[in-house]
């Protein structure tokens, strides 16, 4: 299996990729026009955390396809690519696993990288692999070829890899010439904020259950001795193992209690300061807690989905499919069966008129309706039931009237035969299930 990259410090070169755009010679250069990914701690955020969950499920939920053109048209094909996509992209990963985790590094990081593995002569893509990385540049050599430098997390090593074998989704691609602007400096703010609003929170927690006031010593003691007397209370008392709140002293000394005041948490504070990180994502509580109704949904699938999808598709099509394949209209698609987020009234609705009209298989509308496939499930079944309107009545009966030609009538009688046939067949089919 071949990576298309070599190590750092290897002055050896580079394997020549299957195009011949590089060669042994290349040795590595770090130039100023190179970038660099800054280093945030985002994902240790449970907002953010959240939020990268809830869009990488869905994002998760999209299906790859390969669409080829031959003498039929555009065909949705089932071949070596197309089942490495659809299946396990790479050997530890599932497509869903795949994408989740694009869609993850996307939330944290604006930026997400997958290297392309080939076979020994470059000939099949064997995987493709999302990377961790501890840091990355990409940069342009002497020859103008575009490169990818990273430190691998999986080995601790760094290598360097053409651009064009790997798969770079981007967010809020706007500043720089090659990556999508971080998200670090955006919401540092804000989550700074809501950090010190939850350590305040924290600290009326610990307040509430602990004693609060000074000590008066009826004795005579120094600095020292009432220093000792105070921290012996202090460590008897005032902590959070008191939680009765209660204290025992003898008549030497005096407990004087002063009463806290305790601040209020600022909730609404808090509130306004996560929205501000939900708007910078597009989501909100209720797509966090899967509760949004079919408008809302759609709205979400429609701002923050389907732009991934889209970036998927180019970037998958062009790094994946030669410039030949893809003059000939061949492209790799990320689709979504929205349908499957609906109600099940919604499914009823809109999946009984486009299974009527045969644009769904049996098994597909029964894939919505949440029942398993059938046996002979995968053909469509046209309804009959479209005549013009002068003639629905003679059609129902299986007449065409005493005055029209006989065949004419053997024409409506097969007709009905047929319909018949077929409502016979939809309803065994359906039993089967």
């Amino acid at each position: 299996m071949s990576l298309f990259l070599r190590k750092g410090g290897n002055d050896t070169g580079i394997v020549a990729n299957v195009f011949n755009a590089f060669r042994a010679k290349y040795r590595p250069m770090f130039l100023s026009r190179g970038e660099y990914v800054p280093t945030g701690t985002l994902r240790d955020n449970d907002i953010v955390g959240a939020i990268a969950d809830a869009i990488g499920r869905n994002v998760g939920k999209l299906k790859p396809q390969v669409i080829r053109k031959d003498e039929k048209g555009l065909v949705v094909k089932n071949d070596y690519l197309a089942r490495i996509l659809t299946l396990r992209p790479c050997p530890e990963m599932s497509t869903y696993d795949f994408l989740y985790r694009i869609a993850v590094d996307l939330v944290y990081t604006s930026n997400s990288f997958s290297v392309i593995f080939w076979n020994n002569d470059f000939t099949r893509i064997e995987s493709i692999q999302p990377i961790s990385t501890k840091s990355y540049r990409i940069f342009e050599d002497e020859h103008n070829n575009i490169l990818f430098r990273f430190r691998w997390e999986y080995d601790g090593k760094t290598y360097t890899v053409p651009y064009q074998n790997v798969i770079h989704i981007k967010a809020r691609y706007n500043k720089r010439r090659f990556l999508g602007t971080s998200p670090d400096m955006e919401l540092k703010r804000s989550l700074d904020l809501i950090e010190t609003s939850g350590e305040t929170i924290k600290n009326i927690v610990n307040r509430s259950n602990s004693l609060a006031g000074y000590l008066k010593y009826n004795n005579l003691a120094d600095d020292e001795e009432l220093k000792q007397k105070a921290k012996e209370f202090r460590d008897a008392y005032m902590n959070a193992e008191n939680a009765g709140g209660i204290a025992a002293i003898d008549n030497s000394m005096e407990f004087k209690e002063i009463a806290q005041r305790t601040p209020p948490i600022p909730t609404a504070q808090i509130t306004f300061l996560r929205d501000n990180v939900y708007r910078y994502y597009g989501v909100n509580e209720k797509i966090l807690t899967s509760v949004l109704t079919d408008q809302e949904f759609m709205s979400f699938y429609e701002n923050v989905i389907e732009p991934i999808a889209i970036q998927l598709s180019y970037e998958f099509t062009f790094k994946l499919l030669t410039p030949r394949e893809i003059g000939y209209g061949n492209r790799i698609d990320f689709v979504a069966n929205l349908l499957q987020y609906a109600t099940l009234q919604t499914r009823e609705t809109i999946g009984g008129g486009m299974f009527d009209r045969g644009a769904l298989t049996i098994n597909e509308y029964r894939e919505l309706m949440y029942y398993g496939p059938v046996e002979d499930g995968d053909q469509r079944l046209v309804s009959l039931n479209y005549v013009k309107a002068g003639d629905q009545s003679l059609y129902q009966v299986g007449q065409q009237g005493t005055d029209a030609p006989p065949d004419d009538k053997q024409a409506a009688d097969r007709q009905k035969k047929a319909l018949q046939a077929a409502h016979r067949a939809y309803m065994q089919i359906m039993k089967g299930g």
